[in-house]
């Protein structure tokens, strides 16, 4: 290992000790270069990973993803045109039309999962990072973050896109499908999603939240 390798390693603060999310092994963490990951010894799961820029990427996707979630709001997903008449269809009214056929728990499900969740998301994770970035960290943002970490998996947009390509299979037969706007926005509202979930290193959070004064975790 070359002297400026060495150099790039020392500058980079150590991460005192972990727990492995698979095993529950508290291991000490040594400084690591950029892109390296520390795993486990034990159960060899993934305990770190050094990324350079993590915020201001992470912000980055958060921003663009919010950008194409009002896009794809805005906008009908898919037309379906037959026989002379043309119906549209958005992320809102997929669920306000399960409650005119008196799915009530079904439309909640929907609601939150393709709406309230993703943008709680993005909303909150803009929030956070634009805090960290002005160093204006206050006593709400820690548990902002915690909810948010813990409200990751009800995001299913993934899940409602494969049933929006499974329905449009089907009635690809019986009716002219009209492809919206917003359905593209959509795909890229999940490829957003996607990369700031990759993109965001949750350690380098609590780092500048831990290193805060007006921060209580």
């Amino acid at each position: 290992m070359n002297s400026n390798n060495l150099n790039h390693i020392a500058s980079i603060p150590s991460i005192s000790r972990l727990a492995c999310p698979d095993c529950d092994l508290i291991q000490t963490i040594p400084p690591l270069a950029n892109n390296e990951v520390a795993n486990c010894i034990r159960c060899g799961a993934t305990l770190f990973k050094q990324q350079k820029n993590s915020i201001n990427r992470s912000l980055a996707f958060a921003i663009t993803g919010l950008i194409l979630f009002i896009i794809s709001n805005l906008f009908p997903l898919l037309s379906l045109k037959a026989i002379g008449l043309t119906q549209e269809s958005s992320l809102l009214s997929t669920a306000f039309s399960l409650l005119e056929v008196n799915q009530l728990l079904l439309s909640i499900i929907i609601l939150l999962t393709t709406f309230i969740f993703p943008a709680t998301t993005l909303l909150g994770t803009i929030y956070i990072l634009m805090q960290i970035k002005m160093n204006r960290i206050n006593c709400y943002t820690a548990p902002l973050f915690r909810f948010l970490r813990s409200t990751d998996a009800w995001g299913m947009l993934e899940i409602f896109l494969l049933a929006i390509l499974v329905a449009m299979v089907k009635l690809g037969d019986v009716a002219d499908v009209i492809y919206g706007i917003s359905l593209y926005a959509f795909c890229l509202l999940i490829l957003s999603l996607s990369l700031l979930s990759y993109s965001l290193n949750p350690h380098d959070v609590w780092n500048k939240l831990r290193d805060s004064n007006g921060c209580s975790l």
